[in-house]
């Protein structure tokens, strides 16, 4: 069944891409997974397959049932997700001669293929294989230009097929994405299937495959299709292999599909479309490698679900009469949502939804090597907002200061000057504490989840890289700096004190962002140049763009606490318990100070100076009852 049976070849090597094609996929399946693993595969894939004969395959259905994936036919959820799916998985089923067998028959040989590639286990048998995933996963999407794109293999057509036939090909003219094209990629394009095919000894078979034609090819994916794709994965981004997709799709209501639309639109804003129409490879390719490296990380826990069968899940016990019978029926015990990851606390948040949660995954760093901050499962606890504890300094001091680990900035606004008051999210990942004044000179350069990076959410998905020299050789340029007489400086050259005056930060290198000392006004800064400072230039930024600085009304100002995994260690309840006694002690330090007998020494010249040091201090209140912010 499957791959338990080899095929010989007169000269001892085969002879065409069809032959070679089941040796990968043997190969991929006795290299990629345990055998334990291919039980399971096995079982899942054959107790759902149809066809005549040796050929047994998955259809459109099939596939979307036993992944609950929404399709057109599922009323309930208006996501149309099924046919993109079908359409990328038909395509890698092809690998890695996609111009001649695509679109592949969902054969178990082809469907290997897609687990390998999908779900990244890929490193055992492929070089420089994430690189050229992404020109496969481009691949799998355009559809401007494709052959016959339009008409997947049906049962009809495969019957057809095998009667003719007692081996089965796929008669298909192939996708035009694979013909080369004229870009700065084109290079590497046949890496990842060089690497495949060069221990077999049938580099000549594919460069056969019609590649030797140099003919340039126009190719894109299509607006409508990459939605559809984003929208599923903005849906299920913080899926876990052993979850059903189902826990995620099935209470989409109006809200929450508004907001999933919107970061969908906000993502797609980031890839320059072509003046004809739709995304091409070179745009996509950059867009993903520089600003979006985790966009696609739910298509691995996605298709995990090929490598564990319930009916083969021994720590259940059933029935034996309806052992035989697949079931895709979702456990009635409740999973997780995005919006989980936040944790209780002082405020709920004005900002933060499932959907900006899932946009944040697909491109800040997880702390412990895992794909995103979701499947790292780092949570975040509420330590600052304006809506909660005013637009105070000193509240903004004693709750940020307080905390010990890494933060997430968020802001809400709208432009200055903008029709309409056009709304714009902005924010910046900060791994490490924040300090009064500017942070320590650092003699390494931070691993790349230690580095900070600024971003824009809306109106348009932007990501400004964290600078790894800039802890080194720029001192004075901390990534987050504070000062009651400044405000707050995100990416900002600092000047030295001065008892003769007080210079305000200024904007350095590529981004910067400043907030006033009232927290009612911010100056975002960006310019497609300047390596110099904390934050690099966007990975889509052109040079002959110029630099931008938006002003921008603050409606909410907002921090989150990175808390690790409670699962994993402690550090969850420590790091908030830590925080806590830091308040705790703060308060009693407060009330200590405030029950000095300071109307006994009215009068006295030290006790006024005593009072109008705690008055400056904002511990106590001015005459006036107000209280001054200061650290």
């Amino acid at each position: 069944m499957g791959l338990s049976q080899s095929t010989e070849y007169d000269d001892g090597q085969p002879s065409s891409p069809e032959e070679l094609s089941h040796m990968l996929a043997e190969r991929f399946a006795t290299k990629c997974f345990t055998p334990l693993e291919l039980t399971h595969f096995k079982d899942n894939f054959f107790t759902r397959a149809t066809g005549h004969g040796d050929l047994k395959y998955w259809n459109e259905k099939t596939l979307s049932d036993f992944l609950a994936i929404p399709d057109s036919s599922d009323a309930e959820c208006p996501l149309d997700a099924g046919p993109v799916i079908f359409r990328m998985v038909s395509y890698l089923g092809a690998f890695p001669f996609q111009n001649t067998l695509a679109p592949s028959v969902l054969t178990f040989e082809a469907m290997v293929k897609v687990a390998v590639l999908l779900t990244e286990r890929y490193g055992k048998v492929l070089r420089r294989a994430r690189k050229d995933r992404i020109r496969l996963l481009f691949g799998s999407l355009a559809d401007v230009g494709r052959k016959d794109i339009d008409q997947p293999a049906n049962d009809e057509s495969i019957k057809d097929d095998q009667e003719s036939s007692s081996a089965p090909e796929s008669h298909a003219p192939g996708f035009s994405v694979d013909e080369p094209t004229n870009d700065d990629f084109e290079d590497d394009d046949d890496d990842l299937a060089l690497a495949a095919l060069e221990s077999l000894d049938a580099i000549e078979v594919f460069k056969h495959d019609s590649r030797i034609d140099r003919a340039v090819y126009e190719t894109k994916i299509s607006i409508t299709t990459f939605r559809r794709l984003l929208m599923l994965l903005l849906v299920i981004s913080p899926l876990k292999p052993s979850e059903s997709v189902n826990a995620y799709t099935s209470d989409l209501g109006e809200e929450r599909m508004q907001a999933v639309r919107k970061q969908a639109d906000d993502i797609l804003a980031a890839f320059p479309q072509d003046p004809t129409g739709g995304i091409s490879y070179k745009a996509f390719a950059k867009t993903i490698d520089t600003s979006l490296p985790h966009l696609f990380d739910p298509l691995t826990p996605l298709f995990e679900h090929l490598l564990f069968s319930k009916n083969l899940n021994l720590s259940q016990k059933r029935d034996r009469s309806d052992s035989a019978e697949p079931t895709d029926k979702i456990s009635e015990i409740p999973l997780p949502s995005p919006s989980s990851v936040m944790l209780p606390g002082s405020f709920e948040s004005a900002i933060l939804n499932p959907s900006i949660v899932s946009h944040l995954s697909f491109f800040l760093p997880s702390t412990n090597g895992s794909r995103n901050l979701l499947q790292d499962n780092l949570r975040l606890h509420p330590i600052f907002s304006t809506a909660a504890h005013g637009s105070s300094l000193t509240s903004f001091s004693h709750n940020v200061l307080t905390w010990q680990s890494g933060t997430l900035l968020l802001l809400e606004g709208a432009v200055v000057g903008s029709p309409n008051e056009e709304m714009v999210t902005l924010g910046a990942y900060l791994p490490q504490p924040w300090k009064s004044g500017s942070s320590s000179q650092s003699s390494q350069p931070p691993e790349p989840s230690n580095l900070p990076c600024l971003f824009q959410l809306s109106p348009k998905h932007l990501l400004l890289p964290g600078n790894p020299l800039s802890s080194i050789h720029k001192p004075d340029t901390p990534a987050a700096y504070f000062s009651t007489h400044s405000g707050i400086a995100l990416g900002c050259r600092i000047p030295p004190t001065s008892r003769s005056q007080r210079l305000p930060p200024s904007p350095l290198g590529a981004g910067s962002l400043t907030i006033d000392t009232s927290l009612e006004t911010a100056k975002f800064y960006v310019a497609p140049f300047g390596h110099h400072g904390v934050f690099l230039p966007s990975g889509t930024s052109r040079v002959s763009e110029t630099a931008t600085k938006t002003h921008i009304d603050i409606y909410n100002l907002e921090l989150w606490g990175f808390v690790p995994d409670p699962d994993a260690s402690s550090s969850e309840k420590s790091a908030i318990e830590l925080q806590k006694a830091k308040w705790d002690f703060e308060a009693r330090e407060a009330e200590r100070r405030r029950s000095l007998n300071l109307k006994a020494g009215a009068g006295d010249p030290a006790m006024e100076g005593a009072r109008w040091l705690l008055e400056t201090a904002g511990i106590i209140g001015d005459s006036h009852g107000r209280s001054r912010g200061s650290l």
